[in-house]
């Protein structure tokens, strides 16, 4: 067959022609389209699509790519959509950016998982069996809720679009878990995506240094910061850290005291989340260091016992910060009287009636917490799964910590258990982990699934370590290294 050269291409043939004449209809149809569209739609929608294509595009080059991508933008609450249900206190509310795109994200990696074509070698995690028997009951919880509706209760309030949305945040976030677990193929994108997470963290907490010039805020933005900060802490620690990392991370930690502690003490949740996480990075690496911290942290709060009595304890009574002492008595009312819950996003129709006289707790449309949450929309059986999901998480960790060489990847998963560690007791003051529609919802989602996408990034770090040369060290070694600092 005689071959066809590239002059003989370029003429304009027959052929040619129809060829060019063909991509040029397809091309002016779909700006018709478009124009179209872009008349009898929303703006927003618009713009949904523009934005869905460059992904596409993306996506089709490399997906680690567009984990990159998503990590560096999700924590910024931008796109909402026209309101889809009233949230509390009778607002409207619509979905963002980082619910939309990872919903797009995970469709894709659904693909992939059903092709076939998902990097080798995947590894079970102390997280999957819990996620995966918490989103049954979810969805059981939800169908319980609506057959056996108590009939005291008027349904006025409530949505069918509320549960729906509260179930999709269960499963958006569990599905970044999964999907940044399964995702990484090799340690360049590992490396990549690590940076990536670290990012918001790290933005956000200098665009407060210096009086928050740039508009782009993270819903609770301390909260995104634990990671990039106990990863700080993590190469204070560690001696053999190189001398200039450890003044760097030094400088991040204490940033992060004066910032988050010392300047927005008021702010209980943020302050004491970041304790927690420095804590437990502390106590993991070094008892002996932990001990030393924690008595020095005894003799500082004595110190300025006044400062903090006046910054916390009399500003928090006086914000109304105690109605959580309510909130938690009530959630176990309804726990006990509701043994499945009285179903998720249902909390708003079920306090119009409970609160006040009847149980002595508050009118709020919200438990204002994880845990309260919990317990009086998915009852006892829901909480546990929920513990399930971090403590079966946590304890996985911890043991591939330690059965792991020193390294960037071991240094990460000390930083992940800090975190987890920290927002989990944050949680107990606030919906941290999982919002409630009827509280911040999907506004705060864009910073909450950070979390979700922190712990699946640790299993990657944990799936491709095993492709390494990192063996796992006797006790002997790991008493040594905890000893080192």
């Amino acid at each position: 067959m005689r071959k066809v050269t590239a002059a003989q291409q370029a003429e304009w043939t027959p052929e040619n022609v129809a060829s060019v004449g063909r991509s040029v209809a397809i091309v002016t149809g779909i700006g018709i389209l478009l124009g179209i569209f872009a008349i009898a739609a929303n703006l927003y929608y618009v713009a949904a699509i523009i934005g869905g294509a460059i992904l596409a595009i993306i996506v089709s080059w490399q997906f680690e790519a567009a984990l990159v991508l998503y990590a560096l933008v999700a924590f910024v609450p931008w796109g909402r959509t026209p309101d889809l249900a009233v949230g509390g206190s009778g607002v409207g509310k619509g979905v963002y950016v980082s619910e939309v795109m990872l919903g797009f994200l995970l469709a894709v990696w659904l693909g992939k998982y059903l092709m076939g074509v998902l990097p080798k070698g995947r590894i079970r995690s102390g997280f999957y069996i819990p996620i995966t028997l918490y989103l049954a009951y979810s969805v059981l919880n939800v169908v319980h809720s609506y057959v056996f509706w108590d009939p005291h209760v008027s349904s006025r309030y409530q949505d069918i679009r509320v549960n729906i949305i509260e179930l999709g945040i269960r499963m958006l976030s569990a599905g970044a878990l999964v999907m940044f677990a399964t995702s990484i193929s090799n340690r360049k994108w590992l490396k990549w995506v690590t940076i990536a997470v670290f990012c918001p963290g790290l933005y956000n907490l200098f665009n407060t240094l210096i009086g928050s010039p740039i508009p782009f805020v993270a819903p609770w933005w301390p909260l995104v910061t634990l990671l990039p900060v106990c990863y700080c802490w993590a190469l204070v620690l560690d001696s053999n850290s190189r001398s200039r990392a450890r003044i760097i991370g030094a400088t991040v930690v204490g940033i992060a005291i004066m910032i988050i502690l010392i300047r927005s003490i008021s702010w209980v949740s943020g302050w004491f989340g970041l304790i927690c996480a420095l804590s437990a990075v502390t106590l993991i690496r070094s008892s002996r260091i932990f001990v030393l911290c924690l008595l020095v942290t005894v003799v500082v709060t004595a110190v300025y016992w006044s400062f903090f009595h006046q910054n916390v304890v009399v500003a928090s009574r006086e914000e109304g910060d105690y109605d959580r002492f309510a909130l938690a008595r009530g959630a176990w009312k309804y726990a006990t009287n509701f043994p499945l819950g009285v179903g998720l996003g249902n909390y708003r129709t079920y306090n119009s009636f409970y609160y006040g006289d009847k149980w002595g707790t508050t009118s709020y449309t919200s438990a204002h917490g994880t845990y309260s949450q919990h317990l009086s929309e998915m009852g006892l059986p829901g909480f546990v799964l929920f513990l399930m999901i971090l403590i079966g998480g946590f304890r996985w960790l911890l043991t591939k910590y330690w059965s792991m060489q020193p390294g960037p990847s071991r240094t990460y998963l000390l930083a992940a258990l800090g975190q987890m560690a920290g927002i989990a007791c944050a949680a107990v003051a606030g919906d941290y982990l999982l919002p409630a529609y009827h509280n911040g919802g999907l506004t705060t989602f864009s910073a909450t699934v950070y979390s979700w996408m922190i712990w699946g990034l640790a299993v990657a770090h944990v799936r491709l370590s095993k492709d390494q040369s990192d063996g796992p060290v006797n006790s002997d070694s790991k008493l040594e290294y905890s000893r080192s600092a």
